[in-house]
C-alpha cells in the first residue's frame, strides 16, 4: 500500500510508539516511587521520644528496632488501604482529618497582638466573665424524708418557730433535725459551691434570701432544710490591672475562633453545595457558585 511507504506515516507511527512506551516507563518510575518508603532519621527520633515519655526511659536497641518496625507496617498498611480506597465514606477517617485540619489551622492561624486600649474595651464588654461571685454564709436543719414521710413539712415548720425565737442560731444546728452526711454550716460559699453539694434548685434562691432570718422549708436532693443566713458579700469588680493576663488569654481565645470561623468559611465558599430534602427526595437548599 501506498500509504505504507509515506514518510510521515512512518513518523506517526514512530511517534506515537515512543508515546506509548514514555507512558509505560513514567507509570513504572510512578509505581516505583509510590512503593519507596523512608523512614527518617527525625521520624525515628520522634519514636524514641514518644516512648520515652511514656515510660520514663529510653527504649533498648531491640525495643528501638520493634517501634521502627512497627511504624514501617503501619506506613505500608495505610499506602495498601488507600490505595484500595478503604478510606473513601469512612465516617471515622472523615472525621479524624477533619480535625486535624482544624487542629491545624488553629495552630497556625495567630492574632496580632492586641493594644492596652483594646484589652481594656474588651474587660469592660465582657465585665461578668471576671466578676467574683457573691458569698453566702449559711447554717441548716436537715428533715429527712425518708424517716418522717408526710410528717416532714409539718415537723420543719414547727422546729423553725422554735429556732426563730432564739437570739442567735445554736451551734449544734444538726440536734433541731435528722443526721446529715455533711456539715451544717457553711461560711463563704459561693453559688457554684453549693450547688455541687445540694443541687442548682436549692443554691439559686439562696442568694435573694434575708440575712439573720431562719428560712424555709426549702427542698434539695437530700430532702428538706431549714436555713439560716449569717452574711450575704456582693463581690466587687475587679480591677483591670488584677486580671490582666486573663483577659489577654481570653481575648487571644476568641480572637482565634474568629479568624478560625472566617478562614472556614472562605472554605465553604469554594464549593456548589446541594442538600437533599430528605422527607420527599426533593433537593433543597442553597447553592453557591464556587470561587477560585
Amino acid at each position: 500500500m501506498k500509504l505504507l511507504r509515506e514518510p510521515l506515516f512512518h513518523f506517526l507511527v514512530i511517534g506515537a510508539a515512543i508515546f506509548v512506551l514514555y507512558g509505560y516507563m513514567g507509570q513504572e518510575d510512578a509505581a516505583e516511587q509510590e512503593r519507596a518508603i523512608t523512614i527518617t532519621a527525625g521520624e525515628i527520633g520522634w519514636l524514641t521520644d514518644t516512648w520515652q515519655k511514656r515510660w520514663n526511659r529510653p527504649p533498648t536497641p531491640e525495643e528501638r528496632e520493634g517501634l521502627i518496625k512497627q511504624y514501617l507496617r503501619e506506613r505500608i498498611l495505610y499506602r495498601e488501604a488507600v490505595a484500595m480506597g478503604l478510606d473513601r465514606d469512612d465516617t471515622f477517617i472523615r472525621r479524624r482529618l477533619a480535625q486535624k485540619l482544624e487542629f491545624l489551622i488553629r495552630d497556625l492561624i495567630s492574632p496580632k497582638p492586641p493594644a492596652k486600649e483594646e484589652l481594656q474595651l474588651y474587660f469592660e464588654a465582657h465585665m461578668d466573665r471576671y466578676q467574683p461571685p457573691d458569698l453566702i454564709t449559711m447554717t441548716h436543719v436537715f428533715f429527712d424524708p425518708d424517716k418522717r414521710g408526710d410528717q416532714t413539712l409539718k415537723d420543719a415548720e414547727n422546729i423553725k418557730s422554735g429556732l426563730a425565737a432564739l437570739k442567735q442560731p445554736p451551734q449544734d444546728a444538726k440536734a433541731f433535725g435528722d443526721p446529715f452526711m455533711l456539715q451544717s454550716y457553711y461560711p463563704e460559699r459561693s453559688q457554684a459551691e453549693l450547688a455541687k453539694l445540694f443541687g442548682s434548685g436549692f443554691a439559686r434562691p439562696m442568694f435573694a434570701l434575708a440575712p439573720r432570718k431562719w428560712h424555709g422549708p426549702l427542698l434539695s436532693g437530700y430532702g428538706t432544710h431549714l436555713v439560716y443566713v449569717h452574711d450575704r458579700q456582693e463581690s466587687e469588680p475587679p480591677a483591670f490591672a488584677e486580671v490582666e493576663a486573663q483577659v489577654r488569654q481570653d481575648w487571644e481565645n476568641d480572637k482565634r475562633k474568629q479568624l478560625n470561623e472566617q478562614y472556614l468559611a472562605r472554605l465553604m465558599d469554594r464549593y456548589n453545595v446541594t442538600i437533599e430534602d430528605a422527607s420527599n427526595g426533593e433537593k433543597a437548599g442553597d447553592s453557591k457558585e464556587q470561587t477560585r
